[in-house]
């Protein structure tokens, strides 16, 4: 998803690239996503109950909404 987003010119946080630090920590609003169980392990359980997922970690299975933090975007 992380690449997606930067293809589409959207200056995402990330760092790590892998969903363990949780930099690019983005609000799923709408669609569905597949993550790898060995990918989600850096994500907080209280990010996966509120929908909350990582998108250099994460696969989209249909259109996407997103709310990209932008407050550490340059």
């Amino acid at each position: 998803v992380l690449v997606a987003i930067e293809r589409a010119g959207i200056a995402a946080p990330s760092r790590c690239r892998s969903g363990e630090c949780g930099w690019c920590r983005s609000k799923l609003v709408s669609g569905k996503v597949y993550v790898p169980e060995e990918n989600d392990e850096g994500r907080r359980w209280s990010d996966k109950e509120n929908g909350y997922i990582h998108p250099c970690s994460s696969f989209a299975l249909s259109d996407l909404v997103l709310e990209v933090p932008t407050t550490y975007v340059k």
